[in-house]
């Protein structure tokens, strides 16, 4: 069809509604405001439509708006007009092949053959757009073959689809609209991708250095779902609980303040929507919403408990009171990882959880072991006054991937120690026993603990014992290592035995170690290669050495404990 300009337009209001009658040659291009004349006769709405359309492509307007404005001036009859706008749109569509899947010109092509037939009182030729934006080329070539007669007669293209236009929407609208479905269609792809994107990885973790191994996490009803704060979650045994949980399908918030705990630990799970990272120190209250608790926060290892010890007693007095004040409020189950420790140096072997332990209330060690002991009293204040449902779990030696380097136990620096084949530190002549289980064998004593039913102390260990003087060769053996074992002084309080009896883990849990010794020290010896591999040197930290800190900037050594001959790298 034609579209007629706004001058063309101006003049069949101004003349009549006779679409043969042109306008007198002073009239042309004149508007039609001011006219004294009679109210011109409603636009046709199909013309409004069709004109609207015309903003389609400024380009074929601007063809349009010339070629109606040169003819009309000049009487040129309507016939020409279609027949010049015919051959202009073919010489276009041969110069640019790809205007044919745009469609521009086609659409031209049927607006003049349904602005003909309109204005010559065609009833049958109806409303419509050409769908051109989704046509094929078959498509375009078949209109182009149309016929569009000289003489004033224009048959009607059945090849073109009807379309019926929005209501109350102009036909130029209907083209927009196909033009922008196919953004939506492309913007709906994306969108699915985005979707399937989210949805594999709410389903599992991410590979990163710390935990290259990719771990499924199901989608659990909301009944059998639970909500699980886990303290000191970023650290060596909260992060690997945290894994257990989150593979059974459970949210889990981490709560830490990164005194010892690496925010790589738990890294993987941070893309993930059922998991959460809260930084917070447990020794200010928090309100949260939760339905178990394992409180874990407290530094471990002897350099860090040592660090500062009023914090330490302050973690495992107010921390706690903090944890089961909440656990209290939101009626939830409280958990707590005691220690081994809490038996001193014990005078009997194995030890039992009914031995009361020989404990030095004025050592070095009594800010970790007094305060453990502390934290345990009040948990079963606050379940026989209070009824809260606790769990308390004794933890022996434990050791796996994720340990922290610098954190002074015997597994971390003899392995460190033997992969760098620098020697082999023993305080003391060696004699003393320590027992030592696996990372995956304490969560799932963690995990059945808390599940069961027995809420009286629980101790968690293997029974394999060794002297250090043997674990130390033993470890020596496995690496290959050329280290040399030397022996250093002993340190004050240090436990000449330790070994869990485990008769009540067995009894009430079901539980006992499955990893041996020589598994777990074989995944954890890969585990400390990759980190030396990616840091480079590390020295370990000696028994008597405070937490390391910053890197000064001339990247010295400081020494700690001379009579020891060891040195602590300030970055590390």
């Amino acid at each position: 069809m034609v579209v007629l300009s706004a001058r063309n337009a101006a003049a069949r209001r101004r003349f009549g509604n006779n679409p043969y009658m042109n306008p007198p040659p002073n009239h042309v291009g004149e508007g039609f405001h001011g006219h004294n004349g009679p109210p011109p006769p409603p636009r046709c709405r199909f013309l409004g439509q069709q004109s609207a359309l015309l903003l389609v492509g400024i380009g074929i307007g601007y063809l349009v708006a010339i070629n109606v404005g040169d003819y009309s001036s000049s009487n040129v009859g309507l016939d020409v007009i279609v027949k010049n706008l015919e051959q202009r749109r073919a010489a276009a569509s041969a110069t640019a092949t790809t205007m044919e899947s745009v469609g521009p010109m086609n659409t031209v092509s049927h607006q003049h053959r349904e602005a003909a037939a309109h204005l010559r009182g065609d009833a049958s030729s109806g409303v419509r757009v050409a769908d051109n934006h989704r046509r094929t080329s078959s498509d375009v070539e078949l209109e182009d073959g149309a016929d569009v007669l000289a003489n004033d007669s224009i048959k009607k293209d059945t090849s073109m689809p009807d379309i019926i236009p929005v209501a109350g929407k102009k036909n130029s609208h209907n083209t927009f609209r196909d033009m922008e479905g196919d953004d939506d269609e492309d913007l709906s792809v994306a969108q699915k991708r985005f979707v399937e994107t989210q949805k594999l990885l709410s389903t599992q973790s991410i590979p990163t250095p710390t935990n290259p191994h990719v771990m499924k996490t199901p989608n659990l009803p909301d009944s059998k779902r639970k909500k699980i704060l886990i303290t000191g979650g970023a650290g060596f045994v909260g992060s690997h609980l945290t894994d257990k949980l989150m593979m059974e399908g459970h949210e889990v918030i981490v709560l830490d303040n990164f005194f010892t705990g690496q925010r790589k630990n738990v890294e993987h799970w941070m893309h993930h929507p059922r998991f959460q990272l809260v930084v917070h120190d447990v020794t200010e209250p928090i309100m949260l919403e939760v339905d178990e608790i394992y409180h874990l926060a407290c530094p471990a290892s002897p350099p860090h408990y040592q660090y500062n010890p009023v914090k330490t007693i302050k973690t495992s007095t107010m921390g706690t009171i903090n944890m089961l004040g909440l656990a209290y409020r939101i009626k939830a189950k409280i958990l707590l990882t005691s220690t081994s420790e809490i038996y001193g140096d014990p005078q009997v072997h194995p030890q039992p959880e009914t031995y009361w332990g020989n404990v030095n209330t004025i050592g070095p060690r009594a800010c970790y072991d007094e305060g453990k002991r502390v934290a345990e009293t009040m948990m079963y204040a606050y379940k026989n006054n209070n009824g809260v449902d606790v769990r308390v779990a004794r933890i022996f030696n434990t050791f796996g991937p994720r340990m922290h380097p610098n954190d002074g136990r015997v597994v971390s620096n003899f392995v460190i120690q033997s992969l760098q084949d620098k020697p082999l530190t023993i305080y003391g002549d060696g004699s003393q026993t320590r027992s030592f289980q696996y990372i995956s064998d304490l969560v799932d004593g963690l995990h059945a603990l808390m599940n069961g039913r027995y809420d009286l102390p629980v101790n968690l260990g293997n029974p394999d014992e060794y002297t250090v003087k043997d674990f130390a060769q033993y470890i020596k053996d496995i690496t290959g290592s050329a280290s040399e074992i030397t022996f250093l002084p002993a340190t004050k309080d240090d436990p000449t035995q330790r070994k869990p009896n485990i008769t009540t883990a067995k009894r009430e849990l079901g539980w006992e170690p499955k990893v041996t010794v020589k598994e777990g020290l074989q995944k954890t010896i890969a585990y400390f290669a990759r980190v030396l591999e990616e840091a480079g040197e590390i020295i370990p930290t000696g028994q008597e050495a405070s937490k390391p800190k910053p890197k000064a900037a001339d990247s010295a050594t400081v020494k700690v404990s001379p009579e020891a001959k060891l040195t602590i790298a300030d970055d590390e």
